[in-house]
This record gives C-alpha cells, structure tokens and sequence, in this order.
C-alpha cells in the first residue's frame, strides 16, 4: 500500500479529449528543450535549509507550477509550452525531489509550504499563481493558508485537503496497452519513475527520501473543514471523474473553500493535465486571467 501511495500521489498527470472532440496532445514535446534539465532556464536558489532548483519561462504575471510526490519538472512538459506563452512559468522542484536537495527534516506539507514563500521573496515574484498537480495542489493549499499575502490563485489538480479517507477505491476495469490515454501519459510516467535515478542531487539518500514521502502521505495534509473556510484565495478545484483522490474529498474541497471554482474532467484520472493537456491548459489560462467573481445560483430568476 506504501508503494501505491507514493505512485499515487507523484503520478500527477491528466485530459486529452471532451466527450467527442478529440484533442491532439500539442508540440509540448519540444526536444530542443529539455524541461526539468535545461541549463538554459534553470537555475538553483538557496531557501530555508535547501537548495532548491527552478526553470523559468515566458513573462507576465508569475505562475508558480509545483508537481506531484515524487516527481520533478519533467511532470509538467505538456503545461510549459503553452503556458509560458501567458505567463512567467516558475516551474520548481519540490523538497527531496528532482534536482532540488534535502535535509534532516521531516517533509510536510507545511515545511514545502515555507520553502515556496521564501523562494517567490528570493525570485521577487511578488504575488503568484499557483498551478498545483497532487502533491502541488497541496502545498498551494498550504501557501494560500499560511501565506495568502504571496498568493493570487490557486488551480488544483487532485489535491487532498486531509491524509483521511482520501484514496478512490480500486475497480476491476483492465484497460489495453494501445488505450490513448496510455499513450498519451506514457512519456511522462516513463520519466516519472526513473527521476530520482537521474535526477537527485544525492542518490545515496534516494531510499530515505523514499520512506518520508511515503510518511508525508500518511500524516499529512490535516486541514479541517473550519480552516479551510478561513482562506480568502480564489482556488480553481480540478479532478479526473476517475481520479485517484476520492470525488467525496474533491467536493468537500470545493465546497469548505470560500472562493471556490470546481472542474471535473470526464474520461480523467489522476494524470488529467497529461491525457488532456489543451483542455487543462485552457481552462487555467481561463480561470487565472478572468476576475474572479462568486456566482448566485438563482440568479437568473431575479
């Protein structure tokens, strides 16, 4: 189970086709640009008692993109492409993962939470949005509770909100190894599991970094739905209707968080920004450069 956790909560990938339309998978596959490894827009930045590495590309408004438990940069090839054409993209390897390094202390959510304030002060970011994938997701809920100063929005792509009940139950559907969705998260999976290999900055310490992320899973995030009503940050909510994080947990996200937008993706599971990348891509370009305003259900009526 400790296994499944970890693969669960890395594996932040997801969305390619609406019900008939059928979305091709865009020239994010750039080989001239290797994201998560390109000295070009990489660079590293020393934050609480960390090294922590970064890509940036584009410019405006800043994007802070965060991947999943376990993964890296590479997650997000189908997300920089296109958003960097909107935004600064602030794409960022987390705590013990990708090329970032680690220390003695216990990973949680709230610890990465801090790493990412001090780093938009020591990039001058200002404020930022936030594009969150699984473990990402959470750790922008951490930043918009404990740091909403530093935060514009918050898209979320199958986050959690407690380490409870949070995990769909399995089902008996077997799917063929030339199934699209496959193909599509195929390249990003591939780079998943073998990341830590390539990537950390000291694999002597890959097994233990292993086990505290497999501890962050099963002690955190705590977040009550009382403190989630006390965060005054717009959040986009965004989960496959197959995802790995419960419907249950998504809706009570969504409906616990004053400011408050929910998307579920039909035909998605957890790696939605990777089976459906044009539509993912175009609904947080939407969601963060359209003001954010609350919606009267009744409104029509008046």
């Amino acid at each position: 189970m400790k296994k499944l956790t970890v693969l669960i909560l890395g594996c932040i990938f997801a969305l390619a086709t609406w019900g008939q339309t059928k979305f091709t998978v865009p020239a994010a596959q750039d080989t001239t640009i290797a994201y998560g490894s390109n000295s070009a827009a990489g660079n590293y930045v020393n934050v609480n008692d960390i090294k922590v590495y970064y890509e940036i590309y584009g410019e405006g408004e800043p994007l802070l993109l965060l991947h999943g438990n376990s993964g890296s940069i590479e997650n997000f090839i189908y997300q920089i492409p296109e958003l960097s054409k909107h935004f600064k993209v602030v794409a960022v390897d987390s705590r013990a993962q990708g090329r970032t390094s680690d220390s003695d202390q216990e990973i949680t959510y709230a610890l990465m939470a801090s790493d990412m304030a001090e780093l938009i002060d020591k990039l001058k970011l200002g404020k930022v949005n936030i594009a969150g994938w699984s473990d990402g997701g959470n750790i922008g809920l951490e930043l918009a509770y404990a740091h909403p100063e530093k935060v514009l929005k918050v898209v979320a792509f199958g986050a959690n909100f407690t380490h409870e009940n949070w995990m769909a139950p399995p089902n008996s559907v077997v799917m063929a190894p030339d199934d699209p969705l496959i193909q599509k998260s195929s390249e990003i999976m591939q780079k998943f599991m073998t990341s830590s290999k390539r990537l950390s900055p000291d694999t002597l310490k890959i097994p233990i970094i292993k086990k505290k992320l497999e501890n962050l899973t099963e002690k955190y995030p705590n977040f009550t739905p009382e403190q989630l009503k006390t965060i005054d940050v717009p959040f986009l909510v965004v989960a496959g209707d197959h995802d790995l994080i419960s419907l249950d947990q998504t809706f009570a996200l969504f409906t616990n968080l004053p400011q408050s937008q929910l998307f579920i993706v039909p035909h998605a599971s957890h790696l939605a920004p990777a089976e459906y990348p044009e539509l993912i891509n175009s609904i947080v370009t939407r969601f963060i450069k359209t003001p954010y305003t609350d919606i009267d259900p009744y409104y029509f009526f008046k």
